[in-house]
């Protein structure tokens, strides 16, 4: 900020002092104003770069990078701080905490140099492998299976392949090596990854940013053309599912799998919120979800009311903003 605010000031300063006389050419801007703004101008292309590539060993671990402050995926929320530590997935924190007989959440370790490098579930557990600062390889095991995997990345630096071999004997008999290939279908506006597809089938991803406190003042009002939002809560009997959206679209999750979201409009003075599901297929329109948004304690934001399918059956929702 220090260094802006010098720029900023060294324009002022050159304006003044070349508009007290002309230049030799007359066009009454002079050489030294030129440089000053080209540096500034600098300054903020590289800071624009450096906010945008930022990483940390955590968001490493994921593949991503920039401000994350939340990432949809799998069907779960990974919560991250400012300096881009994994804090939490779903309402626990995935490190140090005992596991329970069929506990649906792992928990993660950390070496010497703080990678994460060991998973823990209840029925067994997994170590990754990192070289270079990223990570080449997954072990995974319980007492009657193995799984080794080792990862190629694209020019990208995504996953582009994975080799994997199999033992359904803890390591007495392994599998043939087979190859699972990653085609990446979409990113968002931080070039991370949001939809890729593999043998495995479509894999989704869904991210909300951490503002830039250098460009852009925090906005306290909802605006649906400017920022992500991940929804979560009740809909219908479903106790606990996720709506994540903004201008370029999002998820909705459902029991087999998710949905798009697109948002058909969005009335600032009345807070009416209007949001298709979308199948992902064919983005063939599914229902409807049609409420208010309104503001709640600590920032967050409330999305409460009813979901319509295109078959007339329709349930209500009351979602808040994680």
């Amino acid at each position: 900020m220090k260094r802006l605010l010098y720029f900023f000031g060294s324009v002022v300063l050159a304006t003044m002092i070349g508009s007290c006389g002309q230049t030799e050419n007359g066009n009454g801007v002079d050489s030294d104003s030129i440089r000053t703004a080209d540096s500034l101008a600098e300054v903020l292309r590289r800071d624009s770069i450096e906010w945008a590539s930022f990483t940390s060993k955590d968001l490493t671990f994921f593949g991503v990078h920039g401000h994350v402050r939340t990432m949809f995926y799998g069907g779960m929320t990974y919560e991250f701080d400012s300096l881009g530590n994994w804090t939490k997935i779903d309402d626990v924190s995935p490190f140090g905490r005992k596991i329970d007989f069929y506990d649906s959440y792992s928990v993660f370790k950390r070496n010497a140099h703080g990678y994460i490098d060991h998973e823990e579930f209840w029925e067994g557990g997994g170590e990754y492998v990192w070289t270079d600062g990223r990570i080449v390889g997954e072990n995974s095991f319980n007492c009657a299976y193995e799984c080794r995997m080792s990862y190629e990345y694209d020019s990208l630096g995504n996953i582009g392949a994975v080799t994997m071999v199999e033992s359904d004997d803890a390591g007495d008999t392994w599998s043939k090596p087979s190859r699972i290939e990653y085609s990446y279908k979409s990113f968002d506006n931080h070039d991370n990854w949001t939809l890729r597809k593999s043998t495995f089938g479509t894999e989704e991803r869904f991210f909300v940013y951490y503002d830039d406190p250098r460009h852009s003042e925090p906005q306290t009002d909802f605006t649906p053309w400017d920022k992500e939002y991940i929804f979560s809560g009740n809909i219908g009997t479903e106790k606990k599912r996720h709506l994540c959206i903004s201008k370029k679209g999002g998820v909705y999750v459902v029991n087999n799998g998710s949905r798009h979201t697109k948002i058909d409009n969005y009335n600032k003075q009345t807070g009416e919120l209007i949001v298709s599901a979308l199948r992902a297929s064919d983005e063939k329109k599914l229902g409807e979800f049609k409420g208010t948004i309104s503001r709640e304690p600590l920032g967050k934001l409330r999305y409460k009311g009813t979901f319509t399918n295109t078959q007339g059956g329709s349930v209500a929702f009351n979602l808040v903003s994680d």
